[in-house]
């Protein structure tokens, strides 16, 4: 055995281990998130000098025009350096997208994968998946938080919540390609289950569009792919019927009581508190939470006594979230169905002060969270921004104002947008020509990476950044596998309300499974 021949089997662990640590590290660590990276690199260069398959691994890569469009991807941000001045934020932003370089460039050069490695690989994922979703439980289930997001405790939860749909879309599709015992299968249903629940908990709107959105699309495909029975498609219909129906109801059976305000008679409402102390009531601008006006029997006086009797946290200032503390109080007493005034505060508990301290605005969103409590946020947040103009601290508002920023940007950089490093400038100077409302705190980026990308490439770079997205999935009828269609659909869907490209844990999750789903295993 030559000495190439010998050390072959050692390269293909050592390849096989760099994926699996990438496996991991996409929602247990970040740092194995990180470093996996480097080890496909010299994987691949100790492969390729000691086997003397370097040019040909380069020619595998170049023969690739989905590989090459993705590298030509990550070189416009270094040509963006040409124009940019802020060199500290591009240097940073290449850092975080070299992933769509290594990526590429490793998986297509080596290769490909036998279906129990492939196999192997995507169940360590889903095992690594399932464990952090013990760790978000966990502290779920104590309630060890203050914001929901706070239980994804290795990435965003944004990110997170992505890896849990593509990991349902694992399970089922090995439900059902793969023979297995009644055991297996059972697991398989109870980790489908268990990963839905995690989006409930999770009240990512995101979330569930992107679980709803792999349902259907799981439906299309296996009408159009699967079967070509007719009893199959017909079942495949009455399925997708079913599921679509049963998510209308549960949406508008959330919805309908939020929308439905209680009906106030304000010639009958009493004129003072117990106390004596007259009461203001808004009946004009009168903002609403769960169905009540929130401005109705307010009593800002005996509000700051009572409040000063409970906490040391001043009324008249912030929760420790950044929140002003009087509006949290008075939204989270009409929650308890309490009037503004002394009484309404007694009658809060201790875990009601230290929750409104903390910035929880609403009692019922925090005891029952879910996909009722996202909804009436984001309903109270959107009627908050069209009232009063104040989208601060509002996810689906701010970022109305992220995308008024966004095209004024562009209108002023059209075609070649403002480089790699200045996009940060750009946004601070432009809420300021658009006069935002939002705080220093809240002005944050596009939120949205096709608008990220214009702003940074103008509509060149969107141009080719449609291009690197769509080329793959229409120029090749093998690469329209399940998996690679679920997470093309994840993908495009999650870069409308996130720049899921802008962070180390988001550039990881699409270059390596948009590369792994490609380049790396072989239909057989």
């Amino acid at each position: 055995m030559t000495s190439a021949a010998s050390i072959k089997p050692y390269l293909n662990q050592a390849y096989l281990l760099g994926l699996l640590m990438m496996a991991v590290g996409l929602t247990l660590s970040p740092f194995l998130m990180g470093m996996s990276q480097f080890w496909l690199v010299l994987v691949w260069a100790v492969d390729g000098f000691c086997t003397k398959t370097i040019n040909s691994k380069l020619t595998r890569f170049w023969q690739n025009k989905a590989a090459v469009l993705l590298v030509a991807f990550y070189l416009m941000h270094v040509v963006g350096l040409l124009w940019t001045s802020d060199f500290q934020y591009a240097m940073k932003d290449l850092r975080v997208k070299l992933p769509i370089l290594i990526m590429p460039i490793v998986l297509s050069g080596m290769e490909p994968l036998d279906r129990k490695r492939f196999d192997f690989v995507m169940l360590i994922y889903v095992l690594s998946v399932f464990i952090a979703t013990l760790f978000s439980s966990v502290s779920y289930w104590r309630h060890d938080y203050e914001d929901v997001r706070e239980i994804s405790h290795f990435i965003s939860h944004i990110r997170f919540c992505l890896n849990i749909v593509f990991s349902m879309a694992v399970v089922g599709y090995y439900f059902v390609s793969r023979k297995a015992p009644w055991w297996s299968k059972t697991i398989q249903i109870m980790l489908l289950l268990w990963f839905a629940y995690q989006i409930f908990i999770f009240e990512s709107l995101s979330g569930y569009v992107v679980m709803v959105a792999v349902v259907v699309v799981s439906a299309v495909y296996a009408f159009l792919r699967w079967k070509q029975g007719r009893g199959w498609r017909i079942t495949v219909v009455a399925f997708a019927a079913v599921v679509l129906l049963v998510g209308v109801v549960v949406l508008v059976r959330q919805i309908k009581p939020l929308m439905k305000v209680e009906t106030v008679d304000f010639s009958t409402l009493d004129p003072t508190t117990a106390q004596g102390n007259p009461y203001w009531h808004d009946t004009v601008c009168n903002p609403i939470e769960d169905g009540k006006y929130v401005g109705l029997y307010y009593c800002q006086q005996e509000m700051k006594e009572a409040w000063s009797q409970r906490s040391s946290l001043p009324f008249d200032g912030e929760t420790l979230s950044g929140e002003n503390l009087e509006a949290t109080i008075a939204r989270y007493l009409t929650s308890k169905d309490l009037r503004k005034d002394a009484e309404g505060v007694a009658a809060l508990t201790d875990e009601d002060i230290h929750n409104i301290e903390q910035g929880v605005a609403n009692y019922n969103n925090w005891k029952h969270p879910g996909l009722r409590a996202r909804l009436s946020a984001t309903l109270f947040e959107y009627n908050l921004y069209r009232k009063f103009n104040n989208p601060n601290g509002g996810s689906l508002s701010q970022r109305i104002e992220f995308t008024r920023a966004s095209f004024h940007i562009i209108r002023q950089h059209p075609w070649f947008g403002v480089g790699t490093g200045d996009v940060p400038q750009a946004f601070s100077q432009a809420y300021d020509e658009i006069q935002s409302p939002l705080k220093e705190e809240f002005r944050f980026r596009a939120h949205n990476q096709y608008l990220a990308i214009t702003v940074a490439f103008g509509l060149v770079g969107l141009a080719l950044f449609l291009i690197v997205l769509l080329y793959p999935y229409c120029s090749r009828k093998k690469h329209r596998t399940y998996l690679y269609t679920v997470f093309f659909c994840i993908m495009l869907l999650s870069m409308f309300p996130e720049d899921t490209l802008e962070t180390q844990a988001g550039a990881s999750l699409f270059a390596f499974f948009e590369c792994f789903l490609l380049f790396a295993w072989t239909k057989d």
